[in-house]
């Protein structure tokens, strides 16, 4: 399948076997870092969803890049950034020290 640029898809698994799915990011970017950190604070915050601050600070950071859409608008834009704030004041922010830059919109 492919979607068209600004169509959001979700996947989901119906039954109970492990969903396997491929796909192609384009541009890739910062897709593997951001995915990779989402993932990885998910299975941290026992599987279900990644950590509160984990989401605001990446979704906060590389906005000009991604958005988590299960996530309504209203927070993304309004309570992520204050969640990222006071846990970047409170040092959360070491463990993504080493992450690439985020991409400004001009240079897509």
């Amino acid at each position: 399948m492919t979607f068209p640029p600004g169509d959001a898809h979700t996947f989901w698994n119906v039954g109970d076997e492990e969903l396997v799915c491929t796909g192609i990011i384009r541009p890739p970017l910062n897709a593997d870092y951001f995915l990779g950190e989402i993932f990885a604070s998910t299975k941290r915050h026992g599987g279900k969803r990644p950590g509160i601050f984990d989401a605001a600070y990446l979704s906060h950071r590389y906005r000009s890049e991604f958005e988590i859409l299960e996530v309504p608008a209203a927070i993304r834009r309004l309570v992520f950034p204050v969640i990222a704030a006071i846990g970047t004041l409170l040092g959360r922010h070491r463990r993504f020290a080493y992450g690439p830059e985020p991409v400004a919109r001009s240079s897509r």
